[in-house]
């Protein structure tokens, strides 16, 4: 899906300093206001209406948002009255403010736009007691009637306030409440392998689209199992679930009873731009698509009945394109490919990290074929950087292990910033911790075990196709709308100073 102007929108929307700095403003305000004149009383009558209105609006401040959005309209008061002056206008501010604060009450509250225009109004008027002041109001109408458009049936003023409504709250119901209008059925899987009693859990559903929304808790949901952890599998945003409902359904659907299985020597297959590394057993194969250089979503056609498929997410890059035929090439040369019966022993840790990029845990299982020892390290994160992979690599090396790098395309820390919606695992430089676990981890002890796999077939209601249809396409009018608002932002801040 492309994302770039809702991202533009969403920066917009949520950028806001801290409280001391909206506090300063706010201090600034009232020492030039004493300085040049400028009524007190009035700003603070709209204070007041502002504070009624939010219990009754239901508009989802914090202290944080409410102090900013009086700074904001306090500098901005200051500024019409100080430029008017030069000009020899009698400024209207009331305008600005009511085309502001309509806009803004509307979208980051449950109320309607009738509602919070009389609101708007009243508050406005607060700071310019003149009829002129209701243009602001028009306006901010105006702007919202420009968002009420639909793009493949879904409805980008609709679905942009009850994001909102989530992001402002962490409440994932206002959001998740829409994705169920236009949900679909899709019967998808659950595949795991267990090693003794840590278990190793794939799905056919992806774990997105955004913090904690629908089936962005389902990596967590899977990891907090105990001895579990999560294989990204391929599939896409389509078949993201639409509500924390859905993904309880996947877990309720998970049975650990699976079927005993024999461990094969592992081997690797490379194409020109994918490693195939396979860790067979007589009766399925977990199959690791490693990227040489780039790897993000694959398609879901390259799950295969007899294969845990593991898309990787292990080398980060932007607009990437699977080539689907060499893939297709690659697993099914890793189908046929026959090898001997082994031994195999384990061990396995999983520990608790929290970083800017890893989203709450890091799973390092060793596997010990006698000739060889490799080690599958399972970042729960969005993808890893190339360069922190092969560091990584190149660590496990030295230490007798081959290392297998994955990550669970986890979207739990997607939209909780505006400094940024995407980090890979290796940016953060607290990321490094991995090195101080892997000696940890060469230190413990190999057992051996009974090995078993199973498939379980489960029913879920997922945001569909069309969905990710409407976010692509709604993308490039994101950035018009965002466009549109600071045209009208200039041209109410001008009404202000002229009429």
């Amino acid at each position: 899906m492309r994302t770039e102007g809702l991202e533009k929108l969403h920066r917009i929307t949520f950028s806001t300093p801290k409280i001391l700095t909206s506090l300063t403003i706010l201090g600034l305000f009232l020492l030039l206001a004493y300085r040049f004149k400028i009524g007190i009383l009035n700003f603070v009558v709209f204070s007041s209406i502002l504070a009624v209105s939010i219990p009754i609006l239901k508009v989802k401040f914090d202290l944080r948002r409410y102090t900013f959005f009086l700074a904001f309209v306090s500098l901005a008061v200051i500024l019409i009255d100080i430029i008017s002056k030069p000009l020899n206008t009698n400024p209207i501010a009331g305008i600005f403010v009511a085309f502001v604060s309509t806009t803004v009450l509307y979208f980051t509250s449950e109320s309607n736009l009738i509602k919070t225009g009389i609101a708007s109004l009243l508050m406005s008027m607060s700071i310019s007691p003149t009829p002129l002041t209701v243009l602001g109001t028009l306006m901010g109408f105006l702007f919202v009637k420009a968002m009420d458009r639909d793009f493949d049936g879904f409805n980008v003023r609709k679905y942009f306030k009850s994001f909102l409504l989530s992001w402002l709250t962490d409440n994932p119901h206002y959001f998740e409440e829409v994705l169920k209008e236009r949900a679909t059925d899709f019967k998808g899987w659950i595949k795991f392998l267990k090693f003794g009693d840590i278990k190793l859990v794939t799905t056919s559903f992806h774990p997105g689209p955004i913090r904690n929304i629908g089936g962005a808790r389902l990596v967590n949901a899977i990891n907090s199992m105990e001895n579990a952890f999560y294989l990204h599998s391929p599939t896409y945003h389509a078949l993201n679930p639409v509500s924390y409902e859905e993904v309880e359904k996947i877990i309720r659907s998970i049975d650990f009873n699976g079927e005993k299985v024999i461990p094969m020597k592992p081997y690797e297959i490379e194409s020109e731009r994918y490693v195939l590394r396979v860790f067979p057993f007589d009766k399925v194969k977990l199959m690791f698509i490693i990227g040489k250089e780039c790897i993000d979503d694959l398609p879901y056609e390259l799950n295969v009945d007899n294969a845990i498929v593991v898309d990787s997410h292990n080398a980060h890059c932007k607009n990437f394109r699977p080539n689907v035929e060499e893939l297709r090439r690659l697993i099914k040369e890793g189908l046929k490919r026959k090898t001997e019966f082994c031994k195999l022993r384990y061990a396995f840790k999983k520990f608790e990290v929290e970083t800017n990029s890893i989203c709450g845990s890091v799973s390092i299982l060793l596997l010990d074929y006698g000739f060889e020892r490799h080690a599958i390290i399972v970042f729960d994160g969005n993808n890893v950087d190339l360069e922190f992979r092969k560091e990584i690599e190149k660590f496990c090396k030295m230490h007798g292990f081959k290392a297998t790098v994955a990550s669970t395309d986890n979207h739990s820390k997607t939209g909780v910033s505006t400094k940024f919606t995407y980090l890979p695992v290796g940016s953060d430089n607290n990321d490094r911790v991995i090195f101080e676990l892997l000696k940890d981890v060469f230190t413990l002890d190999f057992k051996e075990c009974e090995i078993e796999f199973g498939k379980r077939d489960v029913v879920v209601k997922v945001v569909g196709e069309d969905f990710c249809r409407f976010v692509s396409s709604v993308s490039s009018f994101g950035v018009k709308i965002s466009n549109l608002y600071f045209v009208l932002l200039i041209t109410a801040f001008g009404l202000s100073l002229i009429l």
